[in-house]
């Protein structure tokens, strides 16, 4: 089993640096560094992606924060309004971000007029490694205990051993996006690829591993008939993604035809 080791913050010189925020900056950084990289591959506009990149994190913090607020803990923050600002505290829902960043890369879009499905690739190819390292952060603070289990990838919490959800979704998610890499390296794939199918991968991996979310530990374990938030929003990611491909598919045939 994994030993149980805890890194909430650590020095340097008189500073004092917060591991999961340190550990989610450099999650995005590599994750803008990545679609840099593959943008200038596809010989689209670098810059775009870079000012496009900003209006994605401002967004997606925002989003991530309020949709924890309304579906996770909606009681405790309406008799604590000034709270809903300390994200220091935590708090930041993963699928909150989705819509965030959705909905700026979308609007961007649209101003710009710029290729919607090429230039979703190029983030969503880079996305599963950032989202991977910053789910690290997750893992050295233990923010996303899991159930108590015997399992070889278990890690050894003090009152016995547990899974833990920031590791395993941090292995799949970087295993996953090894996947991607060698694929993109192979073979070509259609514009879209990468967007619909990290979207179909992620929401299946979300719905499964949050059955596995230690409820006796969590203090914000909210759940709608049984399901967590994020299961109803991995369930509309996997729909809305067969969606996307079909509609991907339907419009490759167009085009050959």
């Amino acid at each position: 089993m994994i030993p149980y080791f805890e890194i909430q913050s650590f020095k340097i010189g008189p500073l004092t640096i917060y591991t999961w925020g340190f550990v989610v900056s450099i999650g995005i950084a590599v994750a803008i560094w990545v679609a840099y990289r593959r943008a200038r591959t596809q010989g689209l506009d670098v810059n775009k992606v870079l000012d496009l990149a900003f209006w994605i994190i401002v967004a997606a913090f925002i989003g991530a924060r309020l949709f924890h607020v309304f579906f996770y803990e909606l009681v405790y923050f309406s008799q604590h309004v000034r709270e809903i600002i300390r994200v220091d505290q935590g708090g930041l829902s993963s699928f909150g971000g989705f819509i965030g960043a959705a909905v700026a890369f979308l609007w961007y879009m649209h101003r710009h007029k710029l290729n919607v499905w090429q230039y979703a690739d190029v983030f969503m190819f880079a996305w599963p490694l950032g989202h991977g390292l910053a789910r690290i952060g997750c893992f050295l603070t233990h923010m996303h205990p899991g159930r108590l289990s015997n399992l070889a990838i278990a890690v050894q919490y003090p009152d016995g051993a547990r899974l833990d959800m920031g590791f395993i979704e941090s292995v799949v998610l970087l295993s996953y996006w090894v996947v991607i890499l060698l694929v993109s390296r192979k073979y070509k794939r259609f514009d879209g690829f990468y967007l619909v199918s990290g979207m179909i991968f992620y929401g299946a991996v979300r719905f499964i591993l949050d059955f596995f979310r230690a409820r006796d530990l969590l203090m914000s374990d909210t759940r709608y008939f049984g399901l967590t938030p994020a299961q109803y929003g991995s369930i509309i990611l996997i729909v809305s993604g067969i969606y996307l491909l079909n509609y991907a598919r339907r419009r490759i045939i167009r085009t050959v035809a």
